[in-house]
């Protein structure tokens, strides 16, 4: 979907991005991460040409991108920022509908689709259509500013750092709404952030950028197991990265048949992940934990010595 052809972008002197090469897959979520200056958010403006590419070729849908007229290309695409970019004298549904109406959607239309993306983000309708930004919540003002890139159903989503602002509370329940929206709408989204969890968290491919190069990229769990180098692993957390891994394993992967000697009396979700499961323990001063379904029946136990000793097959 997304091809990056040993690309280079320099300003003036300064080199930003020095000969990456990357390919995110039509449905993939992508995520760039690094420190400060990395070159990260210029990879990302590239894409959809707000920065120009100074060596190198960009695909996109196999068509070099300065095939397309600069607006013809960011309108196949969404942008989420930080800041939301939200027009402060437009209402919510206004906002929501910029994009649609540049491509001369049919008024009704419009309305369709503001009202189908308010929906799916929890913005009812009859309480934030006709708000203004300055009297929404930090994470809701995020919500327009997502909805709005969806506007026009692009097939590809570019995100830099949007909920970078926000408190943890709302920026964790942003990224499990982020995560669900892709499971239902398969977008290839390519996302920028400087915060590992969250990278993790979200990531199919992660890419670890430093100085304007790619370090590292492949699926989260083979970063933290063979980091390619000791930035890539203090990164990546360091001495960390067996917590990290195990934030992204759910307790299935390690969970063993009931033991007939009896339930353990605590107890953890299917769907919890090994370190939510890790903390039961260590609070509860548990060894076994008691694995339940989403109806609250047992169907298996897992152990501390199950946890720490053994990978599945993931």
């Amino acid at each position: 979907m997304i091809e990056l052809i040993h690309v280079t972008k320099r300003f003036g002197a300064e080199t930003a991005v020095e000969d990456i090469s990357l390919s995110v897959a039509r449905g993939e979520f992508c995520v760039l991460v690094g420190t400060s200056g990395c070159g990260k958010s210029t990879t990302l403006r590239m894409i959809n040409r707000l920065i120009e590419h100074s060596e190198g070729e960009i695909h996109i849908d196999g068509q070099q991108i300065r095939a397309f007229r600069e607006e013809t290309l960011r309108r196949r695409m969404g942008y989420a920022i930080q800041s939301t970019g939200l027009f402060p004298h437009w209402t919510v549904e206004r906002n929501i509908g910029l994009v649609p109406r540049l491509l001369k959607w049919p008024t009704g239309r419009v309305r369709e689709r503001v009202e189908e993306l308010m929906a799916l983000l929890g913005l009812a309708v009859d309480e934030f259509a006709g708000k203004y930004p300055s009297q929404l919540s930090g994470g809701q003002a995020q919500r327009v500013g997502v909805a709005r890139a969806l506007a026009a159903d692009p097939d590809i989503l570019l995100m830099d750092e949007p909920f970078g602002a926000l408190d943890p509370i709302t920026r964790e329940t942003l990224q499990e709404e982020l995560r669900a929206l892709q499971a239902r709408l398969q977008k290839t989204i390519v996302f920028v952030t400087h915060d590992m969890a969250e990278a993790l968290h979200l990531a199919d491919r992660l890419v670890v950028m430093h100085q304007g190069r790619i370090r590292q990229q492949g699926r989260p769990l083979a970063l933290l197991r063979e980091p390619t180098d000791d930035f890539v692993a203090s990164l990546l957390g360091g001495e960390d990265r067996g917590l990290k891994e195990a934030a992204l394993l759910p307790v299935s992967e390690r969970m063993l048949p009931l033991d007939p000697r009896g339930l353990a009396r605590e107890r953890v979700g299917q769907h919890a992940s090994l370190r939510e499961a890790l903390s039961i323990m260590l609070w509860r001063h548990a060894e076994r934990l008691t694995v339940v379904d989403d109806d609250d029946n047992p169907i298996g136990e897992l152990s501390l010595r199950r946890l720490v000793g053994a990978r599945g097959h993931e």
